[in-house]
């Protein structure tokens, strides 16, 4: 599996709204950080992350708008994120 499907299959959890699903794409020790979460997140903290986004945000998806590889296996992706916030969030 080269690194796009990965990136692809990284977002089709998201958006099937799996927060299990999401964490276990990360390896062992893995990071997720975005501006909510700066300082980074691992393991069942991601779990519990995304579940959070999915209550404050219940029609929460995302669009890939354009990736390519980027090198020694890594992509750069251009994607937008959308949802309705109807609850809090942290």
């Amino acid at each position: 599996m080269d690194a796009v499907d990965v990136a692809q299959g990284y977002f089709d959890v998201w958006n099937r709204r799996d927060a299990d699903a999401i964490a276990a794409t990360f390896a062992d020790g893995g990071t997720y950080s975005d501006p909510n979460a700066p300082d980074g997140l691992t393991g069942q903290a991601i779990a519990e992350y995304a579940g959070g986004l999915f209550a404050a945000f219940p029609d929460l998806s995302f669009d890939i708008l354009s990736h390519a590889p980027a090198g020694d296996g890594m992509v750069a992706a251009q994607w937008m994120m959308r949802g309705t916030n109807t609850g809090s969030l942290r």
